[in-house]
C-alpha cells in the first residue's frame, strides 16, 4: 500500500459512520477543539478525549454502549490524564448497562472507573451528564461526580431495573415519573435540570467556567466587564417592613453579581435554600441564601455546597434571612438535628474566604450555623434592617419579660457591632462593591487544618 493510500485508507476510517456519542462532545467543546484519544480501539462503547471549553482545557468521556473491560480502560485512562494535567473531565452518560458476555468481569470494570472517580474527588471537577439510562451500579458514576446533569425528559436513572421494582412493573408512564430527571431533581439528585440536550451541555461549559481546573488553583479572578463599583438603589427599598414577607433573594443576587449572571444548584430541591455560583469582579462565589426557616433537605443542599468550594478554594458568600428551625414533629424524626449539625461542621473546617452578609432576621440557633462570626466567618455585613438576637422578639418578651423597645435596642445591628459580632454596617445599594473589596482583601487568606485523612462527619 502506498503512503497516500494509507493516508487515504486513515480519512475513511476516521469518517467512517455518524457517531452519536463523538457528536455531542464535539457540541460540547469549543469548535474544532476536540481531540479523540483511541480513535481506533472500536467497538467499546465510548468514546474519549479532551478539547477545550471557554479556551479551559478539558477532558470528557461519552458513551454509547454497554460496560466491559475494554469500555472501562478507556475511560480509566481519560481520568489519568485529567488529574495528572489538573483539569477538569465531563462524562456523558449513556450506557446500556453491564457486557453480561463478560460476567464478573463487567463487575471489575465498574470496579476501576469507580476507584477513578474517587481519587479523583476533591482533586479535579468531575461533571455528569446523564442522557441515556443508569441502571444500577451504572448510577453510581453520575453520583460520585461534583455535579449531575439532566434533561427533563429521556434520560433516567433507577437503582434496580423497573422491570424488578414492585408497583413498577416497567410501564413508561411511572418509569419516567419515578426515574425521569424533574423527579430526581425534586429529590436531591440532580444538580442541574435542562430541557434538553442542548441546554445540557450549554449548562455544563457554564459549569466548567466558574469552576477552577484543579484543587491547587488559588483563587484567580477572570476578566470581568462589569462596573466593580455599581450601585442598585432598589436594594435599599427591597427588604419588606413585616419580618416574614419574603426578601426576593435571587432579585438581591443577580443585582450584586457580575453582568447579573447567577447559576443555580439544586433549583427544584430544598428551594427554602438558594444556593449556586456567581462571579465578583471575575471571582467565583460559592452562594448560600436562606429563603425560609431552615429545614432538613436545606442543610444538606447547603452543607453540599460548603464541601464543594472548599475543595475547589472557591470563596463562600451567605445572605443570612433566618428565623429559625421547621418546627414540626416530621422535622424532628428526619433528623434536623444531625444535619443541621453537619452543616455547621463544614462551615467550621472549611479554610476558604468566608463572608456573611445579613439581611433581616438572624434569630437564634439558625443564624449560628450560617456562617457566622461565632464559627468562623472571617467578615460579617449587616444591612441596617438586621436584627440579630438569641430568640425571636415574642420569646423575648414572654420568657424575659423585655419591651418591645428594650428588644429592639437590643437586637440592632447597631448594638451587635459593638459587640464585634458584625464587622460592618454597609448601606445595601453599597453590597456588590463592599463585596468585591471584602474578596480582595480575603484573597491571600492561609488558613491551615489539623493533619488528618479526611472529617468523620460526612452525608
Amino acid at each position: 500500500m502506498s503512503r497516500k493510500e494509507q493516508i487515504d485508507t486513515l480519512v475513511n476510517r476516521m469518517q467512517g459512520q455518524p457517531n452519536t456519542a463523538k457528536e455531542r462532545l464535539e457540541k460540547l467543546f469549543d469548535a474544532n477543539s476536540f481531540a479523540e484519544i483511541g480513535t481506533f480501539n472500536e467497538d467499546v462503547g465510548v468514546v474519549t478525549g479532551y478539547g477545550l471549553i471557554n479556551g479551559k482545557q478539558v477532558y470528557a468521556f461519552s458513551q454509547q454502549g454497554a460496560v466491559g473491560i475494554r469500555h472501562a480502560n478507556k475511560i480509566d485512562n481519560i481520568y489519568e490524564l485529567a488529574v495528572k494535567m489538573g483539569s477538569p473531565i465531563i462524562g456523558i452518560m449513556d450506557s446500556r448497562g453491564l457486557r453480561l458476555d463478560e460476567g464478573i468481569d463487567a463487575l471489575e470494570a465498574y470496579g476501576t472507573i469507580f476507584k477513578k472517580q474517587s481519587s479523583a474527588s476533591g482533586v479535579i471537577p468531575q461533571i455528569s451528564i446523564v442522557f441515556g439510562e443508569c441502571i444500577g451500579v451504572a448510577s453510581f458514576m453520575p453520583i460520585i461526580a461534583d455535579f449531575v446533569v439532566m434533561p427533563e425528559t429521556k434520560a433516567k436513572m433507577f437503582m434496580s431495573s423497573p422491570s424488578t421494582i414492585p408497583g413498577l412493573d416497567g410501564k413508561a408512564t411511572t418509569y419516567d415519573e419515578v426515574g425521569g430527571g424533574k423527579t430526581l431533581a425534586e429529590e436531591g439528585i440532580v444538580h442541574c435540570l435542562c430541557k434538553d440536550e442542548e441546554e445540557c451541555l450549554k449548562k455544563a461549559r457554564m459549569l466548567v467556567d466558574f469552576l477552577p481546573e484543579n484543587n491547587l488553583e488559588g483563587i484567580v479572578p477572570s476578566q470581568c466587564n462589569d462596573d466593580f463599583n455599581r450601585t442598585d438603589q432598589a436594594l435599599n427599598a427591597i427588604v419588606p417592613e413585616d419580618d416574614i414577607s419574603p426578601i426576593d433573594i435571587k432579585y438581591v443576587i443577580n443585582s450584586i453579581a457580575d453582568n447579573g449572571e447567577f447559576l443555580e444548584t439544586y433549583k427544584e430541591y430544598a428551594p427554602n435554600m438558594i444556593t449556586g455560583f456567581a462571579k465578583f469582579a471575575g471571582i467565583t462565589v460559592g452562594i448560600i441564601a436562606n429563603n425560609g426557616d431552615l429545614r432538613v433537605d436545606a442543610t444538606k443542599k447547603a452543607a453540599e455546597m460548603v464541601g464543594t468550594c472548599d475543595a475547589f478554594n472557591i470563596p463562600l458568600l451567605t445572605l443570612t434571612d433566618v428565623l429559625g428551625y421547621e418546627r414540626t414533629l416530621e422535622a424532628e424524626t428526619r433528623g434536623v438535628m444531625k444535619y443541621s449539625a453537619r452543616y455547621m461542621s463544614y462551615f467550621t473546617s472549611a479554610t476558604v474566604p468566608k463572608i456573611n452578609l445579613i439581611l433581616r432576621n438572624a434569630i437564634g440557633g439558625s443564624y449560628l450555623i450560617m456562617n457566622s462570626k461565632h464559627i468562623g466567618a472571617d467578615l460579617v455585613y449587616a444591612w441596617p434592617s438586621a436584627k440579630v438576637s438569641l430568640m425571636d422578639e415574642s420569646a423575648a418578651i414572654e420568657i424575659m419579660g423585655a419591651s418591645k423597645e428594650e428588644y429592639a435596642a437590643k437586637t440592632s445591628p447597631y448594638a451587635v457591632e459593638e459587640r464585634g459580632y458584625i464587622d460592618a454596617i454597609i448601606i445595601p445599594s453599597n453590597t456588590r462593591k463592599r463585596i468585591i473589596s471584602a474578596l480582595f482583601m480575603l484573597m491571600s487568606k492561609r488558613e491551615m487544618s489539623p493533619t488528618r485523612k479526611h472529617s468523620s462527619i460526612e452525608y
